[in-house]
């Protein structure tokens, strides 16, 4: 496992790190260990002390080999298998703490999930992220990921199929709990395709 080591100290960053290497047009992009410049931790892009110099804090990195590296080499498998969709949101959204932050400016592909504000959200459109483009204001580019412990989160509106609330989605729409009956459903609670929740219902 990793250890960042600064003036701070020693902190542990196992799979939460991530090698950078930074573009001619000065975007910083994903790549493997051997081409990067820098690693991004924690949503924060350091410069690693011995690699190409980039205008970032440095720190230094030093491995341990006593450290449980089949824990984070597990941890790399789940994100993997998450993100390819083998994994299925909700047990993705129940080891939140395994996914990266998002981070600017950072090339971001469909399918890859980052974590904002404590919510997972899944990269729906390939770009490179922006400081005012955050996953939460952007539904063109950003799908939150279901979380466990909401059971009716807040309704929002659908912008196509791959954010479509399914048949027995749970959300609130004005102060009320409603259920979907049918499969792709796209329009707001009280106009087609859902039902109150019998707890709620007025009937």
């Amino acid at each position: 496992m990793y250890f960042a080591i600064n003036k701070e100290g020693r902190r542990p960053v196992g799979s939460r790190l991530q090698w950078v290497r930074l573009q001619e047009n000065g975007i910083f992009v994903h790549c493997e260990e051997s081409e990067g410049h820098g690693v991004l931790i924690d949503g924060e892009i350091f410069h690693v002390q011995g690699r190409q110099k980039i205008d970032r804090p440095t720190i230094h990195l030093t491995w341990r080999d006593d450290a449980p590296a089949q824990m984070a080499m597990a941890s790399i498998a789940f994100v993997t298998l998450a993100e390819s969709g083998q994994i299925d949101d909700v047990t993705a959204a129940e080891h939140a703490d395994q996914f990266c932050d998002w981070a600017y400016p950072v090339d971001y592909t469909i399918g890859q999930i980052r974590r904002f504000r404590g919510q997972l959200f899944r990269c729906i459109q390939a770009h490179t992220s922006q400081a005012d483009w955050t996953p939460d204001a952007l539904p063109a580019l950003w799908v939150q990921i279901s979380n466990p412990g909401e059971e009716f989160p807040e309704w929002s509106q659908p912008i196509d199929a791959h954010d479509a609330y399914q048949r027995g989605d749970r959300v609130t729409h004005d102060g009320r709990r409603w259920v979907s009956e049918v499969d792709n459903n796209v329009w707001p609670p009280g106009v087609h395709g859902w039902v109150e929740w019998p707890e709620d219902s007025h009937a």
